[in-house]
């Protein structure tokens, strides 16, 4: 399918679909410009063309892969070891409500309260400040959702996207309901100069934790593991890359996979002209140094050239080539 956009009264084109997604996400066309398919007759804003499909997704040809494999490896062994940790932890807080008459378990609840409160503040905040995606509502953004979950198995979140010039996004789960926040500064900066199949690889790493259970009761049970840093730590890593076998996963492609991390290191000026086997190179001629490794020991989050590393190997194991 190509695209005749119209500019000035003059028809320009026909373009491509991939030329008219990079051409909308750089400001060249507004959605409100008039559009018509190659072969059609009647113009209408592009906004339109779009909905009506004449602008696809990119077909996910990677293979199908067992959900059960999509978890990394370690994440599991990581968790045990948290929950064991986490009895000590359960053993004097139950030790400290007994002797304190249960004034403990008061302050426990209290502080439950106001974080319930906090939630209901975030919540309403989003409900307000943010715009949640729909069919109608930035549709290429839900129908990555859609077709992630597909994947995935699993009932759609909540998606929110939300000015912020960070370049993050986030998943949380707020009394039952899941939710999936994307900040404008990775957004933006990914659709600057890449496309939308990178923007799957973030989408699907946020659907990941909740494929994965990371805010299931059962998995916050550990949290009073938590005083053992470096295993709450090493768990929060293996964690990531689960996600990031997700997203890779999702988006079926482990360039546009990579090129989405690339993005996050340098940003969306450069992420094209980055080579990636290089910048592998160079981690593996780092990781092994002392301060890398203890720098590692105190992070949430795995090092972004070594996720890069971690895909490719991820991509050789789901068996996808590109």
């Amino acid at each position: 399918m190509k695209i005749y956009i119209q500019d000035k009264g003059q028809a320009l084109g026909p373009f491509s679909e991939e030329e008219v997604r990079h051409k909308i996400y750089s400001g060249e066309f507004p959605r409100e410009c008039l559009a018509c398919p190659e072969g059609g007759q009647d113009w209408a804003p592009l906004e339109t063309v779009l909905r009506q499909g004449a602008v696809a997704l990119p077909t996910i040809t990677s293979p199908a892969v067992s959900l059960e494999k999509l978890r990394d490896p370690k994440e599991k062994t990581a968790l045990v070891w948290l929950y064991i940790a986490s009895v000590l932890g359960w053993i004097i807080l139950l030790a400290l409500i007994v002797s304190t008459v249960g004034i403990l378990l008061a302050i426990i609840l209290l502080g439950f309260l106001i974080r319930a409160f906090g939630e209901m503040m975030f919540v309403a905040y989003l409900k307000s400040n943010a715009v949640r995606v729909s069919p109608t509502q930035l549709p290429e953004v839900f129908s990555i959702v859609q077709n992630s979950c597909a994947r995935l198995n699993m009932p759609a979140p909540e998606v929110y996207v939300m000015q912020q010039n960070v370049w993050n996004s986030f998943a949380a789960k707020v009394f039952g309901r899941r939710m999936v926040v994307l900040l404008s500064g990775a957004v933006d900066s990914i659709l600057l100069k890449g496309d939308l199949q990178e923007l799957s690889w973030l989408v699907g790493h946020e659907l990941g934790h909740h494929w994965a259970g990371h805010f299931n009761f059962s998995q916050k049970l550990a949290s009073l593991g938590d005083w053992c840093i470096w295993v709450a730590l090493w768990r929060s890593r293996r964690g990531e890359f689960t996600c990031d076998r997700v997203g890779l996963y999702c988006a079926g492609s482990l360039k546009a996979s990579q090129r989405a991390i690339v993005n996050a290191t340098v940003g969306a000026q450069l992420a094209g002209r980055v080579s990636v086997e290089e910048a592998i190179n160079q981690w593996r001629q780092h990781s092994g140094e002392f301060f890398v490794r203890y720098r590692a020991l105190y992070s949430t989050h795995p090092h972004l050239l070594a996720r890069l590393d971690y895909l490719s190997t991820v991509a050789q194991e789901f068996g996808i080539r590109s």
